[in-house]
């Protein structure tokens, strides 16, 4: 019972960190790790004791899987020489730099546990440089570059991670070993994380052609197919993490075509609210332990040599990815010899941004915390207070330095979107209206009276206007855009009288609840649909 109160405190914590993240200029995440610090100075504060092997199953696999889903995969497919230069060679960069630097700066740590901290570090946070490159609207090619960067370090940083933590348990290491083990645990992940996506998205087809289930049971599948892919993964001894992406690119690519409408928004709803709990409560849960870290590590190290460490390790760890970068993404280009000539090559001022783009977060932390409390023998686990201190402090670091001045270096350099997303959409959008009237103009020929060829009459002249203001050009063009703001706004206000009415019903008991609700519910999904095409408009 103790164990789930602390579990609603701390969402009741997320949540107001959520309220006042909104109030200040600097990440979101520092606002959590800050609250977290707060909580921890409170009395009575209930001290939340972290199991590294639950909190990695129970954060990690959504993490990532969320990651692999979102990510447009024709896009991936057309930058992959500039992400898999980025995500491998960065990575592998990243890890031997920190950990080369670490070893040195702080002789007592173990060279397994420094490599450990390097690889904990050199994945970026995909949640940070979204929520900055969309608010700012960046070229979209940079944008899937740095979010497919994101997806794959994370998967190849945790898989350098484990090796590092296996390397220190038993207590030695072989390069010569490493690469054959590399490749056999990363294609057998991938292959069963593929497999088990593709069987659930059967059983998922199966149960919908049968009626056998609604959008409850759909979204509790989609929620459960991550842990899925990881446990199957790791009970093969193939990599889970990269279980975990596959299918989470797979899902990503089945889900918006075989789910309806009901369920996609149900799922989408679900996803976003377990995201924004488990994105929060890993910053929450840091802040929480740092009073605890720090007063582990200051048995070992004095205040001034915990300062220079943590400066130290987040200037290498940026330092490593400016020097990388440049020659980087020039290299991916290169190399993709189906990229060359079909995109353009990458700016300087486009390669600044990504460059500039190195903000750690949430796997960078889940991964930290999961490293064992002991060995298997019982012995305390050598170096991991440290690590984890160490990779808290390049998190903070990170977000303060990177997080702060992105968005100023983006309007600096003038650096503004490509307009190939809106292009895109606008075609879409034509196409779906054209085909929405062909079909509508079917109907002519059977209709019964003068009722259905008015009614048909209205909806055709409705579509035939999406369609002018769609292939409009020049000031004809602007002219719809207001006008369809302008209709849409009061749609808008009419929608809200509606709902003010129903809901004053409601309050006088003159509708029960059953009346109520559905009619609410129409209102909001009206609503909901008119304010996402003004913000498209």
């Amino acid at each position: 019972m103790a164990t789930f109160e602390h579990a609603l405190l701390l969402l009741l914590l997320v949540s107001a960190l959520g309220v006042v993240a909104r109030w200040v200029p600097w990440p979101a995440p520092i606002t959590y790790v800050l609250g977290g610090i707060g909580g921890s100075f409170i009395p009575h504060f209930p001290p939340v004791a972290l199991d590294p092997g639950f909190f990695f199953l129970c954060f990690l696999p959504p993490l990532l899987f969320a990651d692999g889903w979102l990510m447009p995969l024709r896009e991936f497919a057309r930058a992959k020489g500039q992400i898999l230069v980025l995500a491998t060679g960065l990575v592998a960069f990243t890890t031997l730099g920190v950990g080369l630097v670490a070893a040195w700066l702080i002789p007592a740590l173990p060279l397994a546990m420094a490599f450990a901290l390097g690889a904990v570090v050199s994945p970026t946070d995909a949640v940070s440089v979204n929520a900055i490159t969309e608010k700012l609207k960046v070229p979209t090619r940079l944008r899937i570059v740095l979010n497919g960067e994101s997806l794959m370090n994370d998967a190849t940083g945790l898989v350098a991670f484990k090796f590092a933590l296996a390397a220190m348990v038993a207590g030695s290491f072989s390069a010569r070993a490493i690469l054959p083990q590399f490749l056999l645990l990363s294609l057998g992940g991938l292959a069963v994380g593929f497999v088990v996506a593709y069987l659930v998205g059967r059983g998922r087809d199966l149960l919908a052609r049968t009626q056998n289930t609604d959008r409850f049971v759909e979204t509790t599948l989609s929620l459960l197919t991550p842990y899925a892919a990881y446990l199957a993964a790791e009970a093969l001894h193939v990599s889970g993490i990269l279980g975990i992406v596959a299918a989470g690119l797979y899902s990503g690519w089945r889900d918006p075509v075989r789910m309806n409408v009901e369920t996609r928004q149900t799922a989408w709803a679900v996803w976003s609210a377990v995201l924004f709990w488990l994105n929060g409560l890993v910053f929450v849960l840091l802040g929480l332990q740092v009073t605890k870290l720090g007063a582990a590590v200051a048995g070992q190290y004095s205040t001034a040599q915990l300062i220079l460490f943590i400066a130290v390790i987040a200037a290498v760890t940026m330092g490593l990815r400016l020097v990388w970068f440049f020659p980087g993404a020039y290299l991916g280009f290169i190399c993709s010899k189906k990229m060359r000539g079909t995109e353009e090559r990458p700016s300087r001022r486009a390669v600044m941004v990504g460059a500039w783009a190195g903000m750690r977060g949430a796997v960078t932390l889940a991964a930290a915390l999961s490293i064992p409390v002991a060995l298997p023998d019982g012995n305390p686990f050598p170096g991991r207070d440290i690590v984890v201190f160490l990779a808290g402090g390049v998190v903070i670091m990170t977000l303060l330095v990177h997080g702060t001045t992105l968005g100023w270096l983006i309007r600096r350099l003038g650096l503004r979107e490509d307009g190939m997303q809106q292009n895109e959409e606008r075609l879409a959008r034509t196409i779906a209206v054209d085909a929405g009237l062909k079909v509508l103009r079917a109907f002519e020929p059977t209709l019964a009276g003068p009722e259905e060829s008015a009614a048909l009459g209205h909806v055709v002249g409705e579509y035939e206007q999406r369609l002018s203001e769609l292939t409009a050009e020049g000031e004809t063009q602007v002219n719809a855009h207001q006008r369809r703001v302008a209709e849409r706004r009061f749609r808008l206000a009419a929608i809200e009288a509606e709902r003010r009415a129903i809901d004053d019903l409601w309050r006088r008991d003159q509708i029960t609840d059953e009346v109520h609700r559905p009619l609410q519910q129409l209102l909001d999904h009206e609503e909901s649909m008119l304010s996402a095409s003004l913000t498209g408009a």
